[in-house]
């Protein structure tokens, strides 16, 4: 298994140069701002040109012959591919330091990479940036940190001979370890070339312990600097095990007890296998997921890593009395290495795991089971199936798929199968019939803890957009706290979280992908951010959508009823994976399905179907978010859910300078559509979204991309309008505004975007919910 770094990779732009002519001044704001003698490029101007030439030439620089055979190789091979990402191909060429031309620098995306002593550009450029590097030290603004063969990296940096391109860099004192880690990163076939998660990185050891984003100006902000340098201690190192402790995870107090239980759990493991050497084990303990993702460019709640033989895992209250079996695919990586089938892999080290998921794997496939979730013999034998399938559902289908083979198989054959598992259809179908017998009696040996739902209260809130895609900045952030805080000091009761999936043909059903990436909407950002906001008292909305590239669900339109039931199969095995989530992490609610107004009024039974099965999944409230107009207005099956949600864009005037009055009367007989919905079903409507841009006219067409205007009162008129207009309507049960940002700095002061954040309609919003 590769360790997934989401690091620079070679590019995007790990240039640390400076622009010929600018210096760096401390402010009392900032450290190390830039003031340039012409104007000075924003990030979009550097991703623009980026995206525009998509060619990168890399320049290395090595002293000793062998290290440039090495470069040479490397770069050969990667010249060779395209790199892709997000359907955009990058051409990459490559020169030794002493073959390239100056003058290149003036129309190339340059990437510099070696050691600062032996690639004479980087030395040259270093001296008008924020950076210096010593033998001793590393110098980032007027901060400075200990030189342990450390290396640097900076991403999508202006270039000091064209301030519109963007310029890379990797550099450090030790040639071998800058050689290393480049290599690792084009190991990645270029995915950081389009999203590092900061601007500037430090390495020890390959491990991230300093970085950080520049402000405006290219001088280091200091909002976003993150020192994981200090606060790490070796809190035990024996002949088996070594724990590290990252910003204080775990109590002095608490490693006896730890140590026992990671005995306890590889004696487990060893035994079951027979006598096997596993070298070392180091644990690294980290308290939250936006410190391992900032480490490690990994945010799961824990992970393995066989090249160091170590584990990685956050320990706090959310993941407390919850293994998920990591450091036993690591003990069975050293011991049997790994299997030829994806399910025996995710399964074996969970079938040693009670506590998988809090409750074991075994409650949770009975429930899988209860809601007809579960998968068959072929299935799970079947790599490419699983591949496109919920982790958690794989997961925990894995664990009580191992436990049925070793009682069928015998744990002898069982282990002789493991590394190259060879089944035959016949025995397939005589395992499954088997497979299904033991699948029906686990609800009668883990019956279902009931619960009752929590009632719905009056939603007062947002819905919670990810808007940063760098992990400090995203839902599993400190940022992303600080957000629901000010939510909440607000008066907000609620939020919605909105985790994307997304498609191109909307003509074509295809299987929908899970957010995993560490600067995305993944499940433990999101399980996360739910966390802090019920800890704050908010009633939480787990809201799934679809991003259709170049339409909207509502555009989603399958040509023939074969293709609909294809989408709505591959839909439902993407939403229960949702379902499945909430259900775990006790999140209050569950939105199974936002805007496909085709979908939802050509084919209700569907959508009923899948009501069922996840009903008998999940314990929570479920609602579907519809589209304003006919969709709102006639579905079928609202009988079916526990709230209406309407997703309101009505506009409020065709005016440009209407009265907050003719406003009034215009959403009075929108209300009028709502409450006809209202009588005829009794159940409680929640505007799962509304909204309007901070525009000159945004009551015109609410949902439509804004156009170059800024006004802060037309929106907060808007508010109000809303506000008023809902409040003592006997059918209202809340409201969840479109949007507020995961970090409160999004857009700066000055935007048209959705979200009230800093501006009027914040007080407006403030005035209201806190009544």
């Amino acid at each position: 298994m590769k360790r997934k770094y989401l690091l620079v990779t070679l590019f995007v732009i790990v240039g640390i140069v400076g622009f010929a002519g600018v210096q760096y001044l401390p402010t009392s704001e900032n450290e190390g701002v830039s003031v340039a003698l012409d104007s000075v490029s924003t990030r979009r101007d550097l991703r623009r040109s980026f995206f525009d030439k998509r060619e990168i030439l890399v320049v290395y620089g090595a002293k000793d012959p062998n290290l440039q055979q090495q470069y040479q190789k490397l770069l050969e091979e990667l010249s060779k591919q395209e790199l892709t990402r997000s359907r955009r191909s990058v051409k990459v060429s490559f020169k030794s330091a002493n073959e390239v031309d100056q003058e290149e620098f003036k129309t190339s995306i340059v990437y510099l990479v070696g050691a600062v002593d032996e690639n004479p550009f980087i030395k040259k450029y270093m001296a008008n940036t924020p950076f210096q590097i010593s033998e001793t030290d590393i110098t980032i603004g007027t901060k400075s940190i200990p030189n342990n063969n450390s290396i640097l990296g900076v991403c999508f940096y202006p270039s000091p001979v064209d301030s519109k391109l963007p310029f890379a860099y990797l550099t450090g004192t030790d040639a071998k370890e800058v050689f290393e880690l480049f290599a690792d990163k084009v190991a990645e076939r270029g995915q950081s070339f389009y999203r590092q998660n900061l601007e500037y990185e430090v390495y020890e050891q390959k491990e991230r312990l300093v970085m950080g984003d520049f402000n405006t100006r290219w001088g280091i902000e200091g909002s976003t600097f993150f020192d994981f340098a200090t606060g790490t201690r070796v809190l035990l190192d024996t002949e088996e095990f070594k724990f590290i402790d990252h910003q204080k995870a775990i109590d002095t107090a608490d490693v006896t007890k730890k140590l026992k239980e990671v005995k306890a759990a590889k004696a487990k493991v060893v035994n079951f296998v027979g006598n096997g050497n596993v070298p070392k084990i180091t644990y690294n303990f980290y308290t939250c997921t936006e410190e391992k993702g900032l480490m490690t460019g990994n945010t799961d709640h824990s992970t393995f890593d066989p090249a160091t033989n170590a584990v990685h895992t956050i320990v706090n209250n959310i993941y407390a009395h919850n293994n998920i079996g990591r450091d036993n695919a690591l003990v069975l990586y050293n011991l049997i290495g790994e299997s030829s089938k994806t399910i025996f892999n995710v399964g074996l080290p969970i079938y040693f795991t009670d506590t998988w998921q809090m409750k074991g794997y075994k409650y949770w496939a009975a429930r899988l089971v209860e809601s007809e979730n579960t998968y068959t013999v072929a299935e799970l034998l079947d790599n490419s199936f699983l591949e496109m399938e919920s982790s958690l559902i794989r997961d925990c289908m894995g664990g009580a798929f191992t436990d049925f083979l070793v009682k069928t198989w015998g744990k002898d054959r069982y282990l002789k199968q493991y590394k190259n598992v060879s089944v035959s259809d016949a025995e397939k179908n005589r395992l499954n019939v088997k497979w299904q017998q033991y699948l029906e009696q686990l609800p009668k040996a883990h019956p279902k803890i009931q619960k009752q739902a929590k009632t719905l209260p009056y939603l007062k809130g947002f819905n919670f957009a990810h808007e940063g895609y760098s992990i400090y900045n995203g839902y599993g952030s400190q940022k992303a706290t600080e957000s629901l805080l000010k939510q909440k000091n607000m008066g907000s009761n609620a939020m919605a979280i909105v985790p994307y999936t997304g498609i191109n043909d909307i003509n074509t059903p295809t299987p929908l992908h899970f957010s995993d990436n560490a600067g995305s909407e993944n499940d433990d950002a999101v399980v996360h951010a739910v966390s802090m906001a019920s800890k704050m008292g908010m009633y939480t909305l787990l809201k799934p959508q679809i991003y259709v590239g170049g339409s909207w669900p509502g555009g989603i339109d399958m040509p023939t009823d074969a293709q609909w039931d294809k989408f709505h199969d591959y839909y439902y095995r993407w939403i229960r994976h949702y379902a499945f989530l909430a259900e775990i992490h006790g999140i209050d609610a569950l939105c199974i399905g936002v805007e496909f107004t085709k979908a939802t009024l050509a084919r209700p039974d569907a959508w009923r179907q899948m009501i069922k099965q996840t009903r008998a999944l999940y314990s929570g409230k479920i609602t579907y978010a519809a589209n304003w107009g006919d969709e709102f207005e006639k579905i079928e099956f609202w009988n079916d859910l526990d709230f209406i949600g309407l997703n309101s864009y009505y506009p409020l005037s065709k005016k440009d300078n209407p009265t907050n009055a003719e406003m009034s009367l215009r959403f009075d007989t929108v209300k009028t559509k709502i409450k006809k919905v209202y009588d005829r079903f009794k159940k409680p409507i929640v505007f799962t979204e509304i909204g309007f841009r901070s525009i000159d006219t945004p009551w015109k067409n609410p949902h439509a991309e804004a156009d170059e205007t800024i006004n802060e009162e037309a929106q907060q008129r808007s508010y109000e309008v809303i506000f008023k207009g809902i409040q003592n309507e006997p059918w209202c049960q809340g409201i969840l505004w479109w949007k507020f940002p995961s970090y409160i700095e999004y857009r700066g002061e000055h935007n048209n975007a959705f979200t009230p954040n800093n501006k009027l309609a914040e007080e407006t919003v403030r005035e209201w919910f806190t009544k």
